[in-house]
């Protein structure tokens, strides 16, 4: 079809359609109409492809008061048809609704309102307009959802609709021939960015308007403002002042100011129901103000939008602006800010949302036109917004325009420096004016650190209003008149600590008790190695770790390594179990490692990994504390968090992460042990399993009994059964202050070989497993049809798995009357992966390979009472977990270029086998290619010649797990 011819129709036949007169009728019209739907896809309000369809379309608030749409009542909907298809819809309804949500799911929204029929409706070309049987009321500020459905005995086609793009799911629907569709909330529901255009006879309250405008700057260099007019309720006149002596009356004027000052605007709206006043301001007109001086002009290099700086505020005043794509380096010296010499200056930087930044900022205070160091006012890494305060210092030149130069660029490139231009972001340049300041100090200072274990404290004085003179008193005896000094204390001990400061205006006083703690006793011997951050990215790191005692907060890996012993000691008893948490950053998934010197020789060997999480955000679990030589003193525990598969070993330098180190005195164990065991698995179908010794209190002995007759004195035996049976397992476990027994009665199962061959769902181990492979069929086996009218489920739930993988070999379920249904959970109420029908595996996704996102996966067959049955399915499962010590790496080892321009090589690890996909997502979230490398390929090439300039999420998974990265395209 030519949408462009019949657009042009068909905005003919809108024109026509206008009622000649509609008093207080306004016909608002939501979408462009620039796409459609066939006569057998959707979206498609009178889609009747399928007896019966209902749709749900969301229009957000902002779409409607762009269209000049504002509270009050709607009293029509209707939908333009481009091709009309003549079928007469049955039962046809209309409902309306708010909602909060800005985005549709595949789920039904709730509490709507009937608004129109169920009646009968006949399709024609040109607007279809339905007269609402009730009004609805908008309240002007609701997201709406419109719902048709209808309910047809017969199929035919779709009618062709008018439709519209848009950058959320704007319309879920459900086409299909059951009856009860209009009220039904399951289903195969289908989420879209597109739909239909729709127009809205609405008409406003009948009453006074309420004033409100906006300015389009509170702050102007030249003096022109744009002014919009923002009332409700249709005002008819506008009556303006600006505040210098003039007025208009037109509704959105644009005004000039000639001289610089503080301008307050007043708008009068009036319509024949009566009038408000509202006043905007001031406007703050800086006209022929001094520019301050400057060497370079730091230009823009890139062009991708949402890179930048989209607002500066200084001391609480807030400029906004357009990103580096739209204006590059923006001049704003006209904007002037009068700060006192002394005091505190805020600042903030909001940058770009599509990314995180790095942002830097200077003040060029003794108006030099260059920028030193320690003319640096504002310093963030990876952020999309950075806020602080600095200290206006006394050597600043008084009394003269001073340039802020403020910039933000990506954080893949370098850091920002004042002179240099940046590669997709921009600098912003502001004036600072510095004034005298008459008061006396406020005595302020800071102690770092404030627990020490070697004496050291450094005291820095942060005092208001210009001190010159200063008397510190450390509370050990000693003093010192320096304007921050380093002290270190002699003794182990709490100490106050007292600061004078003076100026010629006067003096004041700070006394912090208890301050500054001194421990001798706690500093550990050197470590051998400190692993240094390679080069920060992105997030990752160590925001927190909490362990028997310890409990902290911190910055991410932009802070690199840091010894945190001192003031930071966990004690723990050899042979029991504690808690650990490691927070990190959600954004990244990390690999994190816990080594502790259990012997104290300053390094950490294999056998001192006591902990590790691979793949993950923020980890927790359980320690087992081992048995250690070095009791009762403190020893050294080192944490590592970094980009999954970079470390092997405690000494290896993060290239992304982080290494922070912990001190933990262990104290022995006096305990005899306490006996625990697990076994993988405990339902087995050829006798091999996994024995796992769990007990605590540091057991020497043990003594396995399997329930066979077999024994063993391993401590975690790898044991096989010959006969089929069930069977009771104990362990005994000794140490030189006693033992204990633990028994499992009835543990181990051994099914005869003719049960295990095959899983037959349902009724097999009532209905689950937690055995990690397998293979499942539906209820009539790997040779028969399934059986009429039955359905059950089956979950799949290894211990620890982190995903289960399903893949297909056979599928062949009745089209649209049997149905196979996969949840992403342990139940029927858990996430549904899909609902399938059909008769080929090419009816599932991804080839049939279906990958959970966690460790459990549910099949549920659900086969209608009918005569007609297929053959079913049949699938195998396995799973993949990891733990300590484990392995498991991401399989794109390099990604290039960066930035990329036509193609995107992956480098990838090992031989990827057939699970593997490789997908780029956009920055909503969409998936824009997607890829599946061949079986034992080295490398791929993605095509991106196609996408727009930005930042893109590169995605791999596997059975084994998911890992993500960003990467650019020019």
């Amino acid at each position: 079809m030519n949408w462009r011819s019949v657009l042009c129709t068909s905005g003919i036949s809108a024109l026509l359609l206008l009622p000649a007169s509609v008093t207080g009728q306004t016909l608002i019209t939501v979408g462009n109409g620039t796409i459609g739907n066939g006569p057998n896809s959707y979206p498609a309000p009178y889609g009747n492809a399928q007896p019966g369809a209902r749709h749900q379309m969301l229009v957000r608030a902002s779409e409607l008061q762009a269209a000049g749409m504002s509270e009050g009542t709607i009293s029509s909907v209707a939908f333009n048809v481009a091709n009309a298809v003549g079928i007469t819809l049955q039962s046809f309804s209309i409902n309306i609704g708010p909602t909060t949500t800005v985005d549709l799911g595949t789920t039904w929204e709730t509490g709507l309102s009937s608004v129109f029929g169920p009646t009968t409706h006949l399709d024609v070309q040109g607007w279809n307009t339905h007269m609402l049987d009730a009004t609805y009321y908008w309240d002007g500020v609701s997201n709406l959802i419109i719902e048709t459905c209808f309910s047809n005995g017969f199929a035919g086609a779709n009618a062709e609709f008018f439709q519209s793009s848009t950058s959320y799911n704007s319309t879920v629907y459900r086409a299909t021939q059951n009856t009860n569709v209009c009220t039904f909330n399951g289903g195969n529901i289908q989420a879209d960015q597109q739909r239909p255009d729709m127009r809205f006879e609405w008409s406003p309250p009948l009453i006074a308007p309420l004033a409100a405008f906006s300015a389009s700057s509170l702050f102007t260099c030249t003096g022109a403002v744009a002014f919009t007019d923002l009332s409700n309720y249709q005002p008819t006149s506008w009556a303006w002042n600006f505040g210098d002596g003039t007025t208009d009356t037109v509704q959105n004027p644009a005004h000039t100011y000639l001289m610089g000052g503080d301008y307050m605007v007043m708008l009068i709206a009036s319509n024949a129901y009566g009038s408000d006043t509202t006043t905007v301001g001031p406007i703050t007109v800086s006209v022929n103000a001094p520019v301050p001086i400057a060497a370079c002009i730091p230009q823009s290099q890139g062009s991708i939008a949402g890179f930048g700086i989209t607002s500066v505020s200084v001391n609480g005043s807030t400029t906004t602006s357009a990103d580096a794509s739209v204006e590059g380096y923006a001049d704003r010296t006209c904007i002037r800010d009068t700060v006192e010499v002394g005091t505190l200056m805020s600042l903030t930087v909001v940058c770009g949302s599509v990314t995180t930044h790095n942002v830097r900022g200077w003040c060029d205070w003794d108006n030099s036109g260059t920028y030193t160091a320690n003319e640096e006012v504002l310093s963030a890494n990876s952020v999309t917004s950075a806020s602080g305060s600095v200290l206006v210092p006394a050597f600043a030149t008084l009394n003269t325009a001073l340039r802020l130069r403020l910039i933000a660029d990506y954080d893949f490139s370098a850091i920002p420096a004042a002179c240099q231009d940046p590669q997709y972001g921009q600098a912003e340049d502001f004036t600072i004016v510095v004034i005298q300041n008459p008061l006396p100090p406020v005595a302020a200072f800071n102690a770092d650190p404030t627990f020490t274990c070697n004496g050291t404290v450094q005291f820095n004085d942060s005092s208001l209003n210009t001190p010159t003179s200063w008397q510190w008193q450390f509370g050990d005896g000693d003093a010192s008149t320096d304007a921050s000094p380093a002290h270190t204390y002699l003794n182990s001990g709490t100490y106050t600590v007292q600061l004078i400061a003076t100026n010629a205006n006067g003096a004041d006083t700070l006394v912090l008790v208890d301050l500054a703690t001194v421990d001798l006793n706690g500093q550990l011997a050197t470590a051998s190695c400190t692993p240094q951050t390679q080069s920060y990215c992105c997030g990752y790191g160590i925001l927190g770790v909490n362990f028997a005692g310890i409990g902290t907060t911190s910055p991410d890996g932009v802070e690199g390594y840091q010894d945190r012993s001192c003031g930071n000691t966990a004690t723990v008893e050899e042979g029991t179990s504690y808690p650990i948490s490691v927070n990190t950053d959600a954004q990244n998934p990390h690999d994190v490692y816990v080594w502790l010197d259990l012997n104290n020789d300053s390094s950490f060997g294999s056998d001192e990994l006591i902990y590790s999480a691979l793949n993950v955000n923020s980890p927790s679990g359980n320690v087992l504390i081992p048995a250690a030589t070095a009791l009762n003193t403190p020893v050294r525990m080192r944490v590592i968090a970094d980009v999954i598969g970079e470390i092997a070993g405690p000494c290896d330098q993060p290239l992304f992460g982080q290494a922070e180190d912990y001190s933990v005195l262990i104290i022995p164990n006096n305990d005899p042990p306490s006996a625990a065991f697990s076994a993988t698995p405990t339902q087995t179908c050829d006798g091999v399993v996994q024995f796992t010794d769990l007990s605590s209190d540091l057991p020497t002995a043990w003594a396995w009994t399997f329930g066979d007759g077999g024994t063993s004195a391993d401590q975690s035996p790898l044991y096989t059964y010959t006969t089929a049976g069930i069977y009771t397992v104990s362990l005994t476990v000794t140490n030189a202050n006693g033992s204990d027994l633990q028994t499992q009665n009835n543990y181990i199962t051994y099914f005869a070989n003719n049960v295990c061959d095959t899983t037959i769902m349902p009724g097999f181990m009532d209905g689950g497993t937690n055995a990690c492979t397998g293979t499942l069929t539906d209820d009539g086996g790997a040779n028969s049809d399934y059986t009429p009218g039955m359905s059950g489920s089956f979950t799949i739930a290894p211990a620890d798995a982190e995903v289960v993988a399903l893949t297909f070999s056979e599928f062949a379920f009745e089209t649209n009357f049997d149905y196979l249904r996969i949840y992403d959970g342990p139940d029927n109420n858990s996430p549904l992966i899909g609902e399938f029908s059909g008769n080929d595996v090419s009816a599932l996704p991804n080839g049939g390979v279906i990958i959970s996102s966690g460790g459990t996966i549910t099949v549920q067959q659900a086969a209608s009472n009918g005569p007609t049955t297929w053959e079913g399915f049949i699938c195998t499962w396995e799973c993949s977990f990891t733990g300590i010590g484990g392995t498991v790496s991401d399989p794109v080892l390099n990604v290039y270029p960066q930035p990329a321009t036509d193609n995107l090589g992956l480098q990838l690890s090992g031989t990827p086998g057939n699970s593997l996909r490789i997908t780029l997502h956009d920055a909503l979230g969409r998936v824009v290619t997607e890829q599946r490398p061949a079986i034992g390929a080295s490398s791929i090439l993605v095509d991106v010649s196609a996408l727009a300039g930005g930042l893109y999420t590169l995605s791999a998974t596997t059975v084994d797990g998911r890992w993500s990265r960003t990467v650019v395209i020019d």
